[in-house]
C-alpha cells in the first residue's frame, strides 16, 4: 500500500530550500511507493511551482488568507466591521477529508501552519529545517516556540552546523535531529543549454579568467564581501584580468547600492556583472573559473554542489555554516570568516596556478557525486 505524504512548502520560489523539496520529491516518486500532496504556503513565490504540479496535486493556503471568493471578501470586510470576526479563506477541504501517514514541514517558515494541521491530520509531523542561527534569530524567531515544536516528532538537519545550532542553541533533543545532506541531481548541471561562448557573448565578457558567485543579493549571502574582493583583486593586479560575475536575484535597492558603491570602489561594470535571475544557472556557472562562497551563513550551500558539478573550485569561509562540510577529499580552498583579503589571495593563487585549479576541479567534481 502506498504511504501517503503530505509536504508542506513555505513557497514555490526557485532557492535552495524549495527546490532540495522538489529533488526529493521527484525521488521518492521515483523509487519509493508514495502518494504526495503539496500544501504551498500563501504569498510565496512561485517560479517552480508548475515543477511542483507535475508531482502531485497542489494547495495553497495559509491562516488568515483573504478568500479567493469576491462575495466571501465582502463579507469579510461586513463582519470584520460589525462583528470584529473577519471571515478568512478556509483549510482545503480536499486536503482536511484525507488522512495521511506523514507530514513533512519544509523548513522553520512553515511551522506558524503546524496547529492548523494538526486539527486535521494526527498522524507524525517531521521537520525539515535548512536554517542556521542567523537567519532563525533574524527571520523566524518565533518559529520553534513550543506551541510548535511541541508536535513534531522529528527533525531533519541538511548539516552538522544546522544541528549543532538546533541542539545547543534551541533546546531541540540530539535524538530528535537526524543530519541528511542536501542534493542535487548532478547530471543536469552537466548539460547547459548554451554554450560557453554564447554565455559570455550575452554578458559582454571577453576574460579569460572568472570568478563566480550566486545567490541572492543580501548582508547573509555576503554580497558585499564579494564586491570588497573585487576591489582587492582589482587593486593587487593593477590591470584587471579577473572578471567578477554574480548570478542571482537583484531587487531596486541594491541596483542603487550598487550604483553606489561601484562609483566609490573605482570599479567598473564591466569588472562586477550581475545577471540578474535566471532559469538555468548552470548556463552561467560553466563560465566560471573559481567560484567565490561569500555567504556569512549557509546551512548547506546548493549553488556549491552546483559548481561542484561542473567541476568549479569552491572558496569559502571557516564557521560559516556547513560549506566546509561538504567536500571532505579536496576541491575547497577555506579561508578566515569573512576576511575578503584572504579571500582575495586565495582567487589570485589560482589565477597563477592554472594546475592546481584543474587539481582542485576534479576533487569537488568526484566529491559531489556522493550528493546525486
Amino acid at each position: 500500500m502506498k504511504k501517503r505524504i503530505l509536504f508542506v512548502s513555505h513557497d514555490a520560489s526557485r532557492m535552495g530550500a524549495p527546490l532540495v523539496l522538489k529533488y526529493l520529491i521527484q525521488w521518492l516518486k521515483q523509487y519509493g511507493n508514495v502518494e504526495v500532496s503539496i500544501l504551498i504556503k500563501d504569498g510565496g513565490g512561485t517560479d517552480i511551482e508548475s515543477d511542483f504540479e507535475a508531482l502531485g496535486p497542489i494547495y495553497k493556503w495559509a491562516p488568515g488568507t483573504p478568500s479567493d471568493s469576491f462575495s466571501v471578501r465582502m463579507l469579510s470586510k461586513v463582519s470584520n466591521k460589525f462583528f470584529k470576526k473577519p471571515v478568512y479563506k478556509k483549510y482545503p477541504a480536499a486536503l482536511a477529508s484525507q488522512s495521511f501517514d506523514l507530514v513533512y514541514l519544509n523548513t522553520v517558515a512553515s511551522t506558524s501552519l503546524i496547529p492548523y494541521l494538526k486539527q486535521y491530520h494526527k498522524c507524525p509531523f517531521i521537520l525539515h529545517i535548512h536554517e542556521n542561527q542567523f537567519s532563525i534569530n533574524a527571520y523566524y524567531s518565533d518559529s520553534l516556540n513550543v506551541e510548535y515544536t511541541k508536535h513534531i516528532d522529528h527533525y531533519i538537519a541538511v548539516s552538522k552546523s544546522t544541528k549543532k545550532n538546533l541542539t545547543d542553541n534551541l533546546g531541540i533533543p540530539y535524538e530528535k535531529v537526524s543530519v541528511v545532506n542536501a542534493f542535487v541531481p548532478v547530471k543536469n548541471f552537466h548539460q547547459p543549454t548554451q554554450t560557453v561562448e554564447q554565455v559570455k557573448s550575452a554578458l559582454n565578457i571577453t576574460s579569460e579568467f572568472i570568478v563566480g558567485g550566486s545567490g541572492v543579493t543580501t548582508w547573509r549571502k555576503g554580497i558585499d564581501i564579494f564586491m570588497q574582493v573585487a576591489l582587492i583583486v582589482k587593486k593587487t593586479l593593477g590591470t584587471n584580468p579577473i572578471k567578477f560575475v554574480w548570478v542571482g536575484h537583484m531587487d531596486h535597492l541594491f541596483k542603487s547600492q550598487l550604483n553606489y558603491e561601484l562609483h566609490r570602489f573605482a570599479l567598473n561594470e564591466d569588472d562586477v556583472v550581475f545577471t540578474g535571475s535566471v532559469p538555468n544557472p548552470q548556463d552561467y556557472f560553466q563560465i566560471f573559473d573559481v567560484f567565490a562562497m561569500t555567504s556569512r551563513e549557509d546551512p548547506f550551500p546548493l549553488v556549491c554542489l552546483e559548481a561542484a558539478a561542473l567541476a568549479k573550485p569552491v572558496v569559502c569561509f571557516k564557521d560559516a555554516g556547513g560549506v566546509t562540510e561538504m567536500f571532505p577529499g579536496g576541491g575547497s580552498v577555506i579561508v578566515p570568516y569573512a576576511d575578503a583579503q584572504a579571500m582575495a589571495d586565495a582567487i589570485i593563487a589560482l589565477y597563477n596556478n592554472k594546475a592546481r585549479i584543474v587539481e582542485l576541479g576534479a576533487q569537488i567534481k568526484n566529491g559531489v557525486q556522493q550528493y546525486d
